[in-house]
């Protein structure tokens, strides 16, 4: 049924067309390629600030300069069950099966519509709206001593529920409004604001010194309009794209940074690049190959002997090696697996070992359907203080030392051919 969208080696209208959604783009002339913005993108366009950055953060990455991508969106040759995309539909199988568009020609399509989807679908005046209403909001709930519900500051300041829902959202993480209630619905202005403030100025100072500026906002956005840095890493097993190197060499080209995130199965194409992305992501989603089946339904033969071949080439090659551990409660994580995953890496010898909780949303919302397992989707979801307690024996058994955690993405990432003393900021693409 999924061939019906590939018509003599090209990829149909009715594919993009269903696959399609809001700020994703399908580029390239063979469409096989895609870029998307991030939540992360659009959270560091809300107040410009580093606390609103991605985990990425750590190794010098800013969230609102990075285009993530993908040159092989339709096509992986694994099936995870933790997957967020849409692998039911939005796969067309495990080989490159269409002419692939030429590195420059691609990357030139994708930031052409990046610019287009800042401009137009994310425009700084979104933003510069944002602001001001999070100070009416804030001014409001100074004068107003009953809790407000996002419907209630809907009508009484005159504005839609999503802008309000928008300020509301980054006001309660900035522990600007506090929760009134168990049900989370209606919220009250923080005590140590209403307290000491009294006017719209001294609110518009305090919103300055703690979560943004106009000015900030503005330069932001303007930055955002040239990224540089590729994630490669939206969709698909990007080392199915022939041209692998020559588009890790033309975003270089570009004086843009790039992170290929790899499932591992492709060892020889790592083997005969030449250009290496600057750092290299290679996910291990299992401590042995029974599990590994279970946990990414491969459809290549010999997948674990291929994603263990990679891992042996890690400490040969001559760009920065990240060795992630895609976790799913109550399946590849647990206390009794640490030790099996501690030799894995050993041997592999990264720069650097993530482990990260998986993310729920999207189709990894199918998880349990995808398991054939009667479970709530909590059965799966690693929470970060699960996480937290799982890292800390990783850093006694396998002596990493935890140089990094990031709880709004439940990462932790430890060193292990690399110095912990040493910034691990990237320097140079």
């Amino acid at each position: 049924m999924k061939n019906r969208y590939i018509i003599d080696n090209k990829i149909t209208n009715e594919f993009v067309e269903a696959y399609t959604k809001t700020t994703y783009r399908i580029v390239g002339t063979n469409k096989h390629s895609a870029i998307k913005p991030c939540h992360w993108l659009e959270q560091k366009l809300l107040t410009g600030r580093d606390n609103r950055n991605c985990y990425k953060g750590v190794f010098g990455i800013e969230s609102h300069r990075c285009l993530q991508n993908s040159p092989s969106m339709p096509f992986c040759n694994h099936q995870c069950v933790f997957c967020w995309r849409d692998i039911e539909l939005g796969s067309l199988g495990g080989d490159f099966l269409v002419e692939p568009d030429e590195p420059k020609d691609l990357i030139e399509d994708m930031l052409h519509h990046h610019e287009d989807i800042i401009r137009n679908h994310l425009p700084l005046r979104r933003y510069l709206d944002n602001y001001e209403i999070m100070l009416d909001t804030l001014y409001y709930m100074l004068h107003h001593e009953n809790s407000e519900s996002i419907g209630s500051l809907s009508r009484n300041l005159h504005i839609s529920k999503n802008k309000v829902e928008r300020a509301i959202n980054l006001l309660k993480n900035q522990q600007f409004l506090t929760p009134s209630d168990d049900s989370l619905n209606n919220y009250s202005i923080d005590p140590e604001i209403s307290c000491c403030i009294d006017s719209r100025e001294e609110l518009e100072t305090l919103v300055h010194r703690e979560l943004t500026t106009p000015d900030e906002i503005m330069q932001t956005h303007a930055e955002a309009m040239n990224p540089n840095h590729a994630a490669i890493s939206l969709d698909g097993e990007p080392l199915l794209y022939p041209n692998i190197s020559g588009l890790v060499e033309e975003f270089r080209n570009r004086n843009m940074t790039t992170f290929i995130v790899t499932n591992g199965t492709l060892p020889k194409v790592i083997a005969s690049m030449d250009f290496l992305p600057t750092q290299l992501y290679v996910t291990l989603p299992a401590p042995n190959e029974r599990l590994y089946k279970k946990v990414c339904r491969p459809m290549v033969k010999n997948g674990w002997g291929n994603l263990i071949e990679t891992l042996g080439q890690l400490n040969s090659l001559s760009c920065r090696t990240l060795v992630r551990l895609t976790a799913v409660k109550n399946l590849n994580l647990s206390e009794t697996l640490i030790e099996e995953y501690v030799k894995l890496v050993k041997n592999a010898n990264p720069h650097f070992f993530e482990i990260k909780g998986f993310t729920l949303q999207a189709k990894a919302l199918l998880i349990s359907d995808r398991m054939k397992e009667n479970k709530s989707l909590q059965y799966y979801f690693p929470e970060y203080e699960y996480l937290e307690k799982i890292a800390l024996k990783f850093e006694e058994i396998g002596n990493f030392p935890l140089i990094y955690t990031n709880k709004a993405s439940r990462d932790f990432l430890f060193a292990v051919d690399w110095d912990e003393d040493t910034n691990p900021k990237i320097v140079h693409p």
